[in-house]
């Protein structure tokens, strides 16, 4: 049993600090002169500019965590791309007499660029070497600021800089830096909501559920790279207003710790979380650096290192942690919680399931009975290994056809080639009459072919609905767009069918913290609101009761025939193959040993040897 989460701290109170912060911001100045005068031996002005600096250290910080919260990419670049666009009004102003502020409207374009051009080569690898590449390019952009002295000025940098009348005093700079901040917060909030910030959360989830419902994994993370690095160059170009100065340390790949350990104190699961931790870096930076400059670091990674151990969630989920705090050694009793047991298949309305609007498969030109799926002399291998050898396989619309063989027969590699998660070495695959073969599995899921896996895929930290809105939203061409909101969108649908298998009660509850039986049903559900023509089954009834069992495959049967959709699965289970497929193909290492129809292969005196042993007549 998987107890139910209790979610975030209530949206309310989210809002609520997010107010607080912002009538905080807007209140710096004159709160700081009032503590000028109650203090009369501290200067107001450092005061503003101290906020200042954490102000554009927090649009620097949330700009990093649209790679590191929204999309799990972990980059030591990002110091690259704040240093360009401070080089960028620094260099414009020098060489070009450009004044700052136009200077400062070319940032985004120039750190778009560069972060374009360097993400195109570190997204050529993926986790930790994408991660070493990043390192790679922020060390070459460093290197050339420093070396290149005829125009960055070398290890001197560009100083100097002239920023107009209106905001040489401290107070109107701040209100400066503060709107252009508060702008850019907004852009990226309105990105993180919408589909294409969906379309980031299921990719940080699952990059394979994610490929295998229509996303382009890689067209994504280049995106995200790319507008991180636009907001980090509109952050450098702030300081270089700012400080009226950039130099090469700014590069440097030590700085790139600054914004991953700001992330890490707010809390990347959250918006502004970044911008707490910025605030909270400023003031420990300010007041330990007068009497412990030498241990700063040290102090500051001892910070860190306690509340990722205690608080994972940052300074922002400290009321949340507070509240389960006081609940675990309160004395009243707790409400009462629900629990995922895995009945989802035993609550399911096959019926209803049937009728629900989401699940339409896809238009198609084959006709019932025609070919959709043919494979021709298809091969894949493993070093010495030959997974799968010249197979030949016709699967028909409409049908409902199995593939069986033991352990080893290369079941699981077929549906691999045909999904795109691995490239033949010869032979075709067409689907619907166009030639699929080697295709990314984006383009094969957008083509009409739906997938379960052998382990269950799903987005875990994602609720039940988001799992199923998702799917919709990119199956339908929707993630594309930066703007809306996601979570509003399609929610009645995906709601109909979660209700319909079962799982209404667990919609806000994260999808891994469900039942394996239940997991397997959202899955299904899934699959079945992709509008796949073809749905590749592999082992879908995998670690299931019998009466679980009984009753997905039921559902399933009962979907194809309804919404005309192909089933092609492999299943172990002779009782579910027999009782489901009305087509049977063999493999047997790695080839089509042979095919029929059930009665046919239940016969077949070589299938009994070398799969079915003796096994009983089933009725």
């Amino acid at each position: 049993m998987i107890t139910r989460y209790l979610g975030p701290a209530d949206a309310r109170i989210r809002w609520g600090i997010a107010a607080f912060f912002i009538l905080f911001a807007a209140a710096v100045p004159p709160l700081a002169g009032l503590y000028g005068q109650l203090n009369p031996d501290i200067s107001s002005r450092f005061e503003i500019y101290l906020a200042t600096s954490a102000m554009i250290l927090a649009l620097w910080a949330i700009s990093y965590n649209l790679m590191l919260g929204y999309a799990g990419m972990v980059s030591f670049a990002h110091a690259a791309y704040f240093g360009i666009g401070a080089y960028t009004v620094g260099l414009l102003f020098q060489r070009y007499h450009l004044p700052v502020l136009e200077g400062l409207l070319l940032t985004p374009i120039a750190g778009a660029l560069v972060g374009l051009a360097t993400g195109l080569v570190a997204l050529r690898a993926v986790r930790l070497y994408f991660s070493l590449l990043t390192l790679a390019i922020s060390q070459l952009l460093f290197t050339i600021a420093f070396n290149w002295v005829a125009v960055t000025g070398g290890d001197n940098g560009v100083h100097g800089i002239t920023i107009p009348d209106q905001l040489s005093d401290y107070t109107p700079l701040y209100y400066f830096v503060a709107g252009v901040v508060g702008l850019c917060l907004i852009v990226m909030f309105v990105i993180t909501r919408s589909p294409f910030g969906a379309a980031l959360a299921a990719i940080r989830e699952n990059r394979e559920r994610a490929r295998s419902i229509g996303i382009n994994v890689k067209m994504y993370e280049l995106a995200v790279y790319t507008l991180a690095s636009t907001f980090a160059a509109i952050a450098g170009g702030l300081f270089a207003v700012f400080q009226q100065e950039a130099y090469p340390e700014m590069l440097y790949w030590t700085q790139n710790a600054q914004p991953v350990v700001v992330a890490l104190l707010g809390g990347t699961g959250s918006f502004l979380g970044p911008a707490i931790g910025a605030f909270i870096y400023t003031v420990l930076q300010n007041t330990l650096s007068k009497n412990y400059a030498n241990q700063f670091d040290i102090i500051l990674g001892a910070i860190v290192l306690v509340v990722v151990l205690i608080v994972p969630g940052g300074f922002a989920s400290l009321p949340q942690f507070l509240t389960n705090l006081r609940n675990r050694f309160r004395r009243e009793e707790e409400p009462a919680r629900i629990e995922s047991t895995g009945e989802a298949m035993r609550e399911a309305d096959l019926a209803r399931v049937v009728q629900v609007q989401a699940v339409q498969a896809a238009d198609t030109p084959v006709e019932r009975g025609e070919p959709l799926l043919v494979i021709q002399d298809l091969s894949k291998s493993f070093g010495g290994l030959r997974a799968v050898q010249n197979v030949d396989l016709t699967v028909h619309a409409g049908d409902r056809h199995a593939i069986i063989g033991p352990n080893g027969a290369g079941k699981s590699t077929l549906f691999n080639l045909i999904s795109g998660r691995l490239k033949p070495d010869s032979g075709k695959v067409l689907f619907g009459g166009r030639d699929i073969t080697g295709k990314p599995p984006h383009l094969i899921a957008k083509a009409g072919i739906g997938r379960a896996f052998q382990i269950t895929m799903i987005f875990p930290k994602l609720t039940v609905l988001q799992n199923l809105q998702y799917a919709m939203l990119a199956h339908r061409g929707y993630t594309t767009r930066p703007f809306g909101f996601a979570n509003r969108m399609f929610r009645a649908e995906a709601m109909e069918l979660i209700e319909a298998v079962g799982l209404g009660r667990y919609a806000a509850l994260p999808a891994g913290q469900l039942g394996h039986g239940d997991q397997r049903a959202i899955e299904l559900a899934i699959s079945l609101a992709l509008g796949s023509r073809l749905v590749l089954l592999d082992e879908p009834t995998a670690g299931m009761s019998q009466y679980e069992t009984q009753k997905a495959m039921e559902l399933v049967r009962q979907v194809a025939a309804e919404k005309g959709l192909t089933l092609l699965f492999c299943e172990h289970d002779m009782e579910v193959v027999f009782g489901t497929a009305r087509t049977v193909t063999v493999m047997y290492l790695g080839r089509v040993l042979t095919q029929g129809t059930p009665e046919e292969i239940r016969r077949n005196p070589e299938v009994r040897k070398i799969y079915l042993g003796e096994l009983e007549e089933i009725a």
